[in-house]
Protein backbone atom coordinates (compact mmCIF):
# COMPACT_ATOMS: atom_id res chain seq x y z
CA UNK A 1 0.00 0.00 0.00
CA UNK A 2 1.52 3.56 -0.85
CA UNK A 3 1.48 5.24 2.26
CA UNK A 4 0.30 8.79 2.75
CA UNK A 5 2.18 11.50 4.57
CA UNK A 6 0.57 10.49 7.94
CA UNK A 7 1.84 7.14 8.07
CA UNK A 8 5.15 7.09 7.35
CA UNK A 9 8.06 6.41 10.08
CA UNK A 10 11.60 7.82 9.39
CA UNK A 11 12.41 4.14 7.91
CA UNK A 12 9.50 4.61 5.30
CA UNK A 13 10.45 7.79 3.92
CA UNK A 14 11.32 5.71 0.79
CA UNK A 15 7.77 5.43 0.21
CA UNK A 16 6.89 8.88 0.08
CA UNK A 17 9.08 8.74 -3.99
CA UNK A 18 6.23 6.13 -4.95
CA UNK A 19 3.75 9.09 -4.23
CA UNK A 20 5.66 12.16 -4.63
CA UNK A 21 8.39 13.35 -7.54
CA UNK A 22 10.80 14.48 -5.47
CA UNK A 23 14.66 13.71 -4.42
CA UNK A 24 15.73 10.95 -1.65
CA UNK A 25 19.05 10.95 0.33
CA UNK A 26 19.73 8.13 2.06
CA UNK A 27 16.14 7.48 3.40
CA UNK A 28 16.87 10.44 6.00
CA UNK A 29 15.78 13.47 3.64
CA UNK A 30 13.49 13.95 1.02
CA UNK A 31 12.75 16.95 -0.80
CA UNK A 32 9.10 16.80 -2.93
CA UNK A 33 8.74 18.95 -6.19
CA UNK A 34 5.86 21.12 -6.03
CA UNK A 35 2.53 19.33 -4.69
CA UNK A 36 -0.80 20.11 -4.21
CA UNK A 37 -2.38 19.87 -0.84
CA UNK A 38 -5.58 17.43 -0.74
CA UNK A 39 -8.14 16.93 1.83
CA UNK A 40 -6.96 13.63 2.58
CA UNK A 41 -4.31 14.49 3.92
CA UNK A 42 -4.04 14.56 7.65
CA UNK A 43 -8.13 14.36 8.23
CA UNK A 44 -7.21 12.70 11.27
CA UNK A 45 -4.46 13.77 14.13
CA UNK A 46 -1.09 12.32 12.95
CA UNK A 47 2.01 12.39 14.83
CA UNK A 48 5.33 12.22 12.30
CA UNK A 49 8.77 11.20 13.48
CA UNK A 50 10.34 13.34 11.28
CA UNK A 51 11.11 17.09 10.89
CA UNK A 52 9.20 19.05 7.85
CA UNK A 53 9.89 22.76 6.76
CA UNK A 54 6.94 23.65 4.12
CA UNK A 55 6.97 26.30 1.99
CA UNK A 56 2.77 27.48 0.37
CA UNK A 57 3.42 29.08 -3.04
CA UNK A 58 -0.03 28.78 -3.55
CA UNK A 59 -3.49 28.97 -2.03
CA UNK A 60 -3.60 28.14 1.59
CA UNK A 61 -4.75 25.89 4.06
CA UNK A 62 -6.08 25.15 7.60
CA UNK A 63 -3.96 23.44 9.71
CA UNK A 64 -3.93 22.30 13.72
CA UNK A 65 -0.94 22.09 15.86
CA UNK A 66 -1.65 20.93 19.41
CA UNK A 67 -4.96 21.62 19.31
CA UNK A 68 -3.92 25.79 17.94
CA UNK A 69 -5.11 26.66 14.58
CA UNK A 70 -3.33 28.39 12.07
CA UNK A 71 -3.90 29.57 8.63
CA UNK A 72 -0.74 28.96 6.08
CA UNK A 73 -0.84 31.35 3.18
CA UNK A 74 1.11 31.77 0.00
CA UNK A 75 4.12 33.00 0.92
CA UNK A 76 4.41 31.87 4.15
CA UNK A 77 7.13 29.13 5.34
CA UNK A 78 5.85 26.27 8.43
CA UNK A 79 7.93 24.03 10.68
CA UNK A 80 6.73 21.02 11.48
CA UNK A 81 8.52 19.00 14.52
CA UNK A 82 7.87 15.51 15.92
CA UNK A 83 6.32 17.16 19.12
CA UNK A 84 3.54 18.38 17.48
CA UNK A 85 -0.24 16.59 16.89
CA UNK A 86 -0.78 17.75 13.26
CA UNK A 87 -4.17 17.81 11.58
CA UNK A 88 -5.16 19.24 8.35
CA UNK A 89 -8.95 20.99 8.38
CA UNK A 90 -9.25 22.87 5.14
CA UNK A 91 -7.30 23.58 1.87
CA UNK A 92 -7.69 26.07 -0.88
CA UNK A 93 -6.01 24.29 -3.53
CA UNK A 94 -2.47 24.72 -1.52
CA UNK A 95 0.57 24.27 -3.63
CA UNK A 96 3.48 23.19 -1.19
CA UNK A 97 7.43 22.96 -1.54
CA UNK A 98 8.41 20.38 1.14
CA UNK A 99 11.52 19.03 2.90
CA UNK A 100 11.30 15.84 4.81
CA UNK A 101 13.93 15.68 7.26
CA UNK A 102 14.75 12.99 9.98
CA UNK A 103 16.76 13.44 13.29
CA UNK A 104 18.78 11.11 12.92
CA UNK A 105 20.28 13.52 9.58
CA UNK A 106 20.33 16.75 11.29
CA UNK A 107 22.37 15.31 13.72
CA UNK A 108 24.76 14.07 11.10
CA UNK A 109 24.72 17.73 10.37
CA UNK A 110 25.79 18.70 13.57
CA UNK A 111 22.48 20.48 13.94
CA UNK A 112 20.75 19.51 17.43
CA UNK A 113 16.90 19.57 17.01
CA UNK A 114 16.30 19.46 20.66
CA UNK A 115 17.37 22.45 21.48
CA UNK A 116 17.53 24.35 17.72
CA UNK A 117 13.43 23.98 17.57
CA UNK A 118 12.05 23.38 21.33
CA UNK A 119 11.16 27.35 22.26
CA UNK A 120 8.72 26.89 19.08
CA UNK A 121 6.82 23.78 21.27
CA UNK A 122 6.61 26.85 23.55
CA UNK A 123 2.53 27.86 23.41
CA UNK A 124 3.76 31.76 23.03
CA UNK A 125 5.34 30.89 19.41
CA UNK A 126 4.38 29.88 16.47
CA UNK A 127 5.14 27.12 13.57
CA UNK A 128 4.79 29.19 10.20
CA UNK A 129 5.84 32.84 9.65
CA UNK A 130 5.73 35.56 6.40
CA UNK A 131 8.83 35.52 3.96
CA UNK A 132 10.16 38.22 2.13
CA UNK A 133 10.11 37.91 -1.77
CA UNK A 134 14.20 37.91 -1.12
CA UNK A 135 13.87 34.45 1.70
CA UNK A 136 11.92 32.44 -0.84
CA UNK A 137 14.05 33.12 -3.81
CA UNK A 138 16.85 32.11 -1.59
CA UNK A 139 15.16 28.82 -0.50
CA UNK A 140 14.12 28.49 -4.02
CA UNK A 141 17.38 28.60 -5.92
CA UNK A 142 18.85 26.48 -2.49
CA UNK A 143 16.47 23.45 -3.50
CA UNK A 144 17.40 23.96 -7.17
CA UNK A 145 21.05 23.34 -6.20
CA UNK A 146 20.32 20.96 -4.26
CA UNK A 147 18.46 19.23 -7.38
CA UNK A 148 21.44 19.88 -9.34
CA UNK A 149 23.92 18.22 -7.18
CA UNK A 150 21.62 14.95 -6.61
CA UNK A 151 22.43 13.92 -10.30
CA UNK A 152 25.87 14.49 -10.14
CA UNK A 153 27.91 11.13 -10.23
CA UNK A 154 28.21 9.02 -7.01
CA UNK A 155 31.93 9.28 -6.90
CA UNK A 156 32.06 13.14 -6.54
CA UNK A 157 31.15 14.73 -3.14
CA UNK A 158 27.57 15.26 -3.48
CA UNK A 159 26.15 13.86 -0.18
CA UNK A 160 28.46 16.52 1.59
CA UNK A 161 27.95 19.11 -1.07
CA UNK A 162 23.63 18.57 -0.11
CA UNK A 163 24.00 18.10 3.37
CA UNK A 164 26.05 22.01 3.52
CA UNK A 165 23.15 23.07 1.38
CA UNK A 166 20.24 21.64 3.51
CA UNK A 167 22.06 22.98 6.97
CA UNK A 168 21.73 26.59 5.02
CA UNK A 169 18.15 26.02 4.14
CA UNK A 170 17.25 24.86 7.76
CA UNK A 171 18.98 28.19 9.65
CA UNK A 172 17.32 30.46 6.86
CA UNK A 173 14.21 29.19 8.43
CA UNK A 174 14.88 29.66 12.06
CA UNK A 175 16.46 32.38 11.07
CA UNK A 176 13.03 33.90 9.93
CA UNK A 177 11.10 32.12 12.94
CA UNK A 178 13.66 34.45 15.63
CA UNK A 179 13.51 37.56 13.93
CA UNK A 180 9.05 36.62 13.47
CA UNK A 181 9.17 35.77 16.91
CA UNK A 182 10.52 38.98 18.61
CA UNK A 183 8.04 40.87 16.68
CA UNK A 184 5.45 38.78 17.60
CA UNK A 185 6.32 38.85 21.02
CA UNK A 186 6.59 43.03 20.68
CA UNK A 187 2.82 42.79 18.94
CA UNK A 188 1.67 40.85 22.28
CA UNK A 189 3.06 42.55 24.70
CA UNK A 190 1.94 43.66 27.34
CA UNK A 191 0.26 40.46 28.67
CA UNK A 192 -1.49 40.31 31.64
CA UNK A 193 -1.38 37.68 34.34
CA UNK A 194 -4.03 35.35 33.49
CA UNK A 195 -2.72 35.28 29.46
CA UNK A 196 0.84 34.37 31.21
CA UNK A 197 -0.61 32.07 33.33
CA UNK A 198 -2.84 29.98 30.62
CA UNK A 199 0.50 30.10 28.63
CA UNK A 200 2.45 28.77 31.34
CA UNK A 201 -0.73 25.76 31.83
CA UNK A 202 -0.41 24.85 28.04
CA UNK A 203 2.85 24.43 28.30
CA UNK A 204 3.22 21.98 31.12
CA UNK A 205 0.54 20.24 29.66
CA UNK A 206 2.03 19.47 25.97
CA UNK A 207 4.92 18.51 28.50
CA UNK A 208 3.17 16.05 30.86
CA UNK A 209 -1.00 15.47 29.38
CA UNK A 210 0.54 11.57 28.65
CA UNK A 211 1.78 10.96 32.31
CA UNK A 212 -0.33 13.73 34.57
CA UNK A 213 -4.50 13.66 33.86
CA UNK A 214 -5.83 15.72 37.14
CA UNK A 215 -5.70 19.64 37.04
CA UNK A 216 -4.16 19.64 40.77
CA UNK A 217 -1.06 18.39 38.97
CA UNK A 218 -0.69 21.22 37.31
CA UNK A 219 -1.89 23.72 39.74
CA UNK A 220 0.90 22.27 42.09
CA UNK A 221 3.97 22.98 39.61
CA UNK A 222 2.45 26.43 38.94
CA UNK A 223 2.40 27.31 42.72
CA UNK A 224 -1.71 27.84 43.02
CA UNK A 225 -4.65 25.60 44.34
CA UNK A 226 -6.50 24.09 41.31
CA UNK A 227 -9.83 25.68 41.96
CA UNK A 228 -8.00 29.42 40.75
CA UNK A 229 -6.08 27.30 38.09
CA UNK A 230 -9.34 26.08 37.00
CA UNK A 231 -10.99 29.67 37.25
CA UNK A 232 -8.39 31.80 35.27
CA UNK A 233 -7.85 29.03 32.38
CA UNK A 234 -11.85 29.00 32.11
CA UNK A 235 -11.31 32.65 31.84
CA UNK A 236 -9.09 32.97 29.00
CA UNK A 237 -10.30 30.48 27.05
CA UNK A 238 -13.94 29.22 27.74
CA UNK A 239 -12.64 25.77 28.31
CA UNK A 240 -11.42 24.40 31.97
CA UNK A 241 -8.31 23.36 32.74
CA UNK A 242 -9.85 19.83 33.20
CA UNK A 243 -11.37 19.98 29.23
CA UNK A 244 -7.93 21.16 27.84
CA UNK A 245 -6.18 18.13 29.99
CA UNK A 246 -9.26 15.79 27.96
CA UNK A 247 -8.57 17.35 24.92
CA UNK A 248 -4.95 16.71 24.77
CA UNK A 249 -5.74 12.86 25.98
CA UNK A 250 -7.63 12.41 23.53
CA UNK A 251 -5.77 13.87 20.58
CA UNK A 252 -2.79 11.71 21.81
CA UNK A 253 -4.72 8.44 21.95
CA UNK A 254 -6.55 9.35 18.54
CA UNK A 255 -2.92 9.51 16.84
CA UNK A 256 -1.44 6.37 18.94
CA UNK A 257 -4.93 4.22 17.25
CA UNK A 258 -5.11 5.86 13.70
CA UNK A 259 -1.30 5.68 12.43
CA UNK A 260 1.09 3.94 15.47
CA UNK A 261 1.79 0.40 15.50
CA UNK A 262 1.26 -0.65 18.93
CA UNK A 263 -1.11 -2.58 21.05
CA UNK A 264 -3.78 -1.59 23.01
CA UNK A 265 -2.12 -2.65 26.23
CA UNK A 266 0.94 -0.27 25.19
CA UNK A 267 -1.32 2.80 24.63
CA UNK A 268 -2.83 2.46 27.58
CA UNK A 269 0.62 2.02 28.90
CA UNK A 270 2.08 5.31 27.31
CA UNK A 271 -1.06 7.44 28.46
CA UNK A 272 -0.88 6.29 31.95
CA UNK A 273 -4.80 4.60 32.30
CA UNK A 274 -4.96 1.84 35.08
CA UNK A 275 -6.48 -0.45 32.30
CA UNK A 276 -7.87 -1.15 28.83
CA UNK A 277 -11.48 -0.91 30.41
CA UNK A 278 -10.74 2.49 31.71
CA UNK A 279 -9.17 3.47 28.70
CA UNK A 280 -12.09 2.73 26.13
CA UNK A 281 -14.88 4.18 28.47
CA UNK A 282 -12.98 7.54 28.58
CA UNK A 283 -12.23 7.58 24.98
CA UNK A 284 -15.94 6.87 24.30
CA UNK A 285 -17.36 9.35 26.59
CA UNK A 286 -15.49 12.03 25.21
CA UNK A 287 -15.46 10.84 21.48
CA UNK A 288 -18.82 9.07 20.86
CA UNK A 289 -16.76 5.83 19.82
CA UNK A 290 -14.95 3.00 21.24
CA UNK A 291 -11.02 3.32 20.09
CA UNK A 292 -11.52 -0.13 18.55
CA UNK A 293 -14.40 1.92 16.37
CA UNK A 294 -12.27 5.40 15.79
CA UNK A 295 -9.18 2.88 14.76
CA UNK A 296 -11.14 0.70 11.86
CA UNK A 297 -12.85 4.15 10.89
Amino acid sequence: MIRTFEHFTEKELVELTKQFNGILIDNQLFITEELELQDNYFQYPSRLDVYFLIVCLQGSFDVSLNLRDFTVKEGMAMLYTPECIVQLHKTGKAVLQTVAISKSFLQGIHIDPNEIFSPLISFDETPCWKLTENELKIIENYLRLIRSVYILPEESYKREIIRGLISSVVYLFVHVWKRESVMARKDAMPKDRTARHFAQFMTLLHKHHCQQHYVSFYANEMNMTPKYLSSIIKKHSDKSAAQWIDEYLILEAKSFLKYSDKSMKEIVNDLNFSDSSFFSKYFKKHTGMTPTEYKRQ
